[in-house]
């Protein structure tokens, strides 16, 4: 088991005990000595990669480095399990302002993560989905562009085209929103050009302006009905799919993790695999994220997806 692989056994691990796990319980799960256990959870503590946040019963010492979590008798929780937390609910101008605020502390920089961290599980953007939607259940730790969200979002009230630079290119727009995919740990801004809705990766976009053209926004447009059956960002027609994955180590968490904020039927089978049915919008995402678990998936439904599948594999043979 490489580094990776157990990096996201201890995820499932910790999402599976929500009573909490410790770091010893951890290592010996894994098969792993303590030394080991130690690197793999100072990696996941420290990276703002990771997409789901972690804590610890003893989250309040005063040690800045971070170094006192580290040891095996510490207890781990996921932020998306059952925790005895005290929940803080921001709206965007509190959290923007809190968030900026904390680039002039001078304080350590795992103390300031840690914040972040905290901070953005709270932001809470769920009640106000007709502009704003976050598609995926993990805490969002991609930098928020402070004044281009704030400008998108006035835009948006103020039914106010505007003018973007993406990628080095100025475009007008009507704004519609601002959606965070988690699974892809990424911000978009979606918006209507012309009769076209798209997204645009809100890192590319290098400046917005508020023009003094107004719009209509569109009757009944919600982010979460355009951007909820896509698997990525990818555009094209509806599929049905239709999936077994074999019960095979920590394969059946991860598609339950995978899914977990799309409406997908999850069907548990009388041989312990486990049956997925979903309607999506990017068939190559799709196809790549089916590739990722090997021999422990099979595409049942549609006959196209299985062809795209097989030609892959072919081609990947062809290497060897």
């Amino acid at each position: 088991m490489d580094m990776i692989e157990r990096l996201e056994k201890i995820m499932a691990l910790i999402e599976a005990h929500p009573e909490g796990l410790t770091g010893k319980a951890l290592s010996e799960a894994c098969g792993v000595p303590w030394g080991t256990m130690k690197q793999d959870l100072r990696a996941l503590l420290l990276s703002p990669e990771h997409s789901i946040p972690l804590y610890t019963d003893h989250d309040e010492s005063n040690d800045e480095s971070g170094e006192d979590l580290l040891n095996p008798d510490v207890k781990w929780f996921l932020g998306t399990a059952e925790k005895q937390f005290t929940p803080v609910h921001l709206n965007v101008r509190e959290a923007l302002g809190i968030l900026r605020a904390l680039e002039v502390l001078q304080e350590e920089n795992f103390l300031k993560e840690s914040l972040k961290q905290k901070i953005l599980a709270g932001f809470d953007l769920g009640t106000e989905e007709t502009y704003r939607y976050i598609k995926g259940d993990y805490t969002p730790l991609e930098p928020i562009k402070g004044e281009i969200f704030a400008s998108i979002e006035k835009a948006v009230q103020t039914n106010r085209k505007l003018n973007i630079i993406f990628k080095g290119r100025s475009i007008i727009v009507d704004p519609l929103g601002i959606v965070y995919y988690s699974r892809l740990r990424k911000w978009y801004f979606v918006a209507r050009q012309g009769d076209t809705i798209k997204n645009y990766n809100l890192n590319n976009i290098i400046e917005v302006c508020e023009t003094d053209q107004a719009y209509t926004y569109p009757e009944g447009f919600s982010l979460k009905t355009w951007f909820g059956p896509r698997w990525g960002v990818e555009y094209g027609e509806l599929i049905r799919v239709k999936v077994r994955f074999l019960n095979r180590s920590q394969t059946l968490a991860k598609v339950r993790k995978d899914v977990a904020h799309r409406k997908s039927k999850l069907s548990l089978m009388d041989d312990g695999s486990l049956i997925l049915e979903d309607t999506i919008i990017g068939a190559n995402e799709f196809v790549n994220w089916i590739l990722g678990f090997g021999s422990a998936a099979e595409i049942l439904e549609p006959n196209e997806l299985r062809e795209l599948i097989f030609n892959q594999i072919c081609k990947t043979l062809e290497n060897y």
